[in-house]
């Protein structure tokens, strides 16, 4: 029996996301081109993110390669754990504390070699920084500013 490769499981796992956010967006109603409403946009990436999903399952399926050899097991399941862990934590510590961690997390795993962590750290302080000063400070998007920030006022 043949074993299913990367881009198959990969392909099928995104596929399956992206029928949960059409499902989403159709919740939410879509509405129309000329009336759009809050689901129309959740929808039309869904529905990008299914048929592109769709292309890479078809070509792992056809092409020569199909085993799951080579994969990163522990990398790939750190960078998604750490990215609901995220989600878990944006209300808890805040926006800027908890996007530091995602990217201390993130770096972490990128960066190699002899004296890796002061990278680690200026990146990851540098990036939420970044992200905090054009969304929060100049674009005025409402972050949450997290429970133990606020209760500890």
């Amino acid at each position: 029996m043949k074993r299913l490769g990367s881009e198959v499981v990969g392909s099928l796992f995104w596929l399956a996301v992206g029928v949960f956010f059409a499902v989403g967006g159709i919740m939410l109603k879509p509405g129309t081109l000329r009336n759009p409403g809050p689901g129309l946009l959740p929808l039309i990436m869904s529905l990008l993110l299914i048929s592109f999903s769709l292309f890479v399952l078809a070509k792992g399926l056809i092409g020569p390669e199909g085993i799951l050899k080579g994969i990163q097991w522990k990398s790939q399941t750190v960078v998604v754990a750490s990215v609901f862990l995220y989600g878990l934590l944006l209300n808890l510590l805040g926006f800027l504390l908890s996007t530091f961690a995602l990217m201390f997390v993130l770096y972490g795993l990128f960066f190699g070699g002899k004296n890796k962590w002061p990278r680690v750290f200026f990146c990851a302080t540098a990036t939420a920084l970044a992200g905090w000063l054009v969304f929060s400070v100049a674009l005025k998007v409402p972050f949450p500013k997290g429970w133990l920030i606020v209760a500890g006022r």
